[in-house]
């Protein structure tokens, strides 16, 4: 796993870092990132996460939100969390199934 292309600069100069997982919430990829000094870092590849990079509390937008969300439920029941789209998917040949029968 590569560094996403918006923050490869600001993530590179301040220290190196390993990717721990990627998230993809709606059409953006978020990525969690452990640096060397045992910090975890967020990076989304939005326009609000590039625009907040300035902010006082760090960056973060409604992305990295839901990711951050995703992975604390994740690690509470240890089970992969689906995302809407994939669960609507997944039900739809169980029901047409359930049709038949």
């Amino acid at each position: 796993m590569g560094l996403l292309k918006a923050s490869v600069g600001r993530l590179q100069r301040r220290k190196s870092a390993t990717a721990l997982s990627t998230y993809q919430v709606g059409q953006r990829t978020v990525q969690l990132f452990e640096l060397t000094d045992g910090h975890i870092q967020w990076v989304c590849n939005c326009e609000d996460y590039a625009a907040s990079a300035g902010s006082a509390q760090g960056p973060w937008c409604k992305h990295v939100a839901k990711a951050s969300a995703i992975r604390s439920i994740e690690r509470l029941t240890g089970a992969r969390v689906v995302g809407r789209s994939r669960a609507q998917t997944a039900a739809a040949p169980q029901a047409a199934d359930a049709v038949r029968t």
